[in-house]
């Protein structure tokens, strides 16, 4: 009996380009995801500042959620991804 001669399954281009897109999104996905988990620890740390803070001094944090967030609609990029940025809001 003969072997073949190609035995791995062969793909085409549009299904690799499926996997690499697969790929990609759940990088994205685990980066937010890791994102969201830092912006909680920030906040967490803040909150703690202000409430180590002596009564007769203001709080560092006025806002503990300010200028921690940062949008990316202007990168050429995200409209390929816009839906797992939606997904994660």
């Amino acid at each position: 009996m003969l072997k073949p001669v190609y035995s791995e399954p062969i793909y085409d281009d549009e299904t690799i380009d499926n996997f690499e897109n697969q790929e990609t999104s759940e990088l994205i996905r685990a980066l937010l995801q890791y994102t969201k988990k830092l912006e909680t620890m920030v906040v967490g740390l803040r909150a703690e500042v202000n409430s180590l803070t002596p009564a007769d001094k203001p709080s560092p944090y006025f806002d503990i959620h300010s200028d921690i967030y940062e949008v990316f609609y202007d990168y050429p990029g995200y409209i390929r991804f816009e839906e797992i940025f939606e997904d994660q809001d």
